[in-house]
């Protein structure tokens, strides 16, 4: 079985599994960073979802997607 672990999106923004997202991914209100850890990637068909630590997730739909790297799971 094969597991995305790493996304790359058009505009250039790469994600990494265990790996810091890059900054202001997500931010307060008031346009403060939270740093979270990107956790794990899931193929939804169409659009991959983004789960990072601090019970955050994001949705990129398929045409956003530049790249996408897999891992063989052992």
């Amino acid at each position: 079985m094969r597991q995305i672990t790493e996304l790359q999106l058009t505009d250039g923004t790469t994600l990494r599994r265990g790996e810091h997202a890059p900054h202001r991914t997500i931010q307060t209100g008031s346009q403060a960073d939270i740093p979270v850890i990107v956790r794990s990637f899931e193929d939804a068909g169409s659009r991959i979802e983004v789960q990072l630590s601090k019970g955050y997730a994001l949705a990129f739909p398929t045409s956003r997607i530049a790249r996408l790297v897999f891992q063989n799971k052992a």
